[in-house]
């Protein structure tokens, strides 16, 4: 705590800690620093202290989530799409969301895009498109880790992994990226993988286990030195310019559409 009254401030919280330690009852007694001496020690008995949870919220939480302004403007996809002099426009790459549309908004298929998705279906079902069926991994092996050998296993190579039906929840994209890489080959020649991280960047994470922001790396320009992973969220108003000749791996879902699926792929 970085007050003036810190240790004034600390005595509060334990005041609602009856099973702290003695040696932790004055703040000189804790090192911050020491992670197993704070998760194990001090934390479990401070984590239901009224005052610690006060603190918290009255300077961290609140100051950064609840902010006032004197005037607010909110609308609902229904206003933006009411009637008025000077009608709202947009543009969509699918026609299959026309049925969650507001009911004043008409959507307009233009005569040369009729064949559209007659077009999408033809390029799905291309020879050099094909559906592999992977079989139900042991009870003790992890979804995840089954997954990632099951595209690693493929033939040709993927390059690219597109989550469309979210298979890999239980990680975070940073922590794919690093166990598919574990299992990519030196031989190979991939140095890195590029993915999405918490703050929506995209990011690259090479062999060694050093992040950094894609734009500023040195694998901006080397893509062909890295592979790809996309969680769900990011498979669609993604652009990399790959190299000719990468190969994608797109997974299926439960419930997954079509437009997701076009739109993801």
């Amino acid at each position: 705590m970085k007050l003036d009254q810190a240790e004034s401030e600390y005595l509060e919280w334990i005041q609602f800690a009856p099973s702290l330690p003695e040696s932790f009852h004055r703040l000189v007694g804790v090192n911050i620093k020491d992670r197993y001496q704070v998760t194990h020690h001090l934390f479990p008995h401070l984590r239901y202290s009224k005052n610690v949870i006060d603190y918290f919220l009255a300077h961290i939480i609140f100051p950064k989530e609840m902010k006032e302004f004197p005037e607010k403007l909110s609308a609902s996809g229904w206003d933006i799409g009411q009637q008025k002099i000077h009608p709202t426009t947009g543009f969509s790459g699918t026609n299959d969301s026309r049925d969650l549309l507001p009911l004043e908004i008409k959507q307009l298929d233009l005569d040369d895009q009729l064949h559209t998705n007659a077009l999408v279906l033809e390029r799905l079902l291309q020879l050099e498109n094909n559906v592999v069926l992977m079989s139900r991994p042991k009870e003790e092996a992890p979804l995840r880790n089954a997954f990632l050998t099951f595209v690693r296993s493929l033939d040709p190579p993927v390059h690219v992994i597109l989550d469309v039906g979210a298979q890999i929840i239980e990680l975070t994209n940073i922590q794919v990226a690093h166990e598919w890489l574990k299992i990519v080959p030196l031989e190979e020649e991939k140095e890195a993988v590029v993915f999405f991280d918490d703050a929506d960047e995209l990011c690259a994470i090479d062999r060694k286990g050093y992040v950094e922001k894609l734009q500023t790396s040195p694998y901006s320009h080397r893509l062909d030195l890295c592979i790809v992973y996309l969680d769900e969220a990011h498979t669609r108003g993604t652009d990399l310019k790959l190299p000719t000749g990468y190969r994608a791996a797109v997974s299926l879902g439960p419930n997954l559409t079509k437009d997701r699926l076009v739109q993801g792929k």
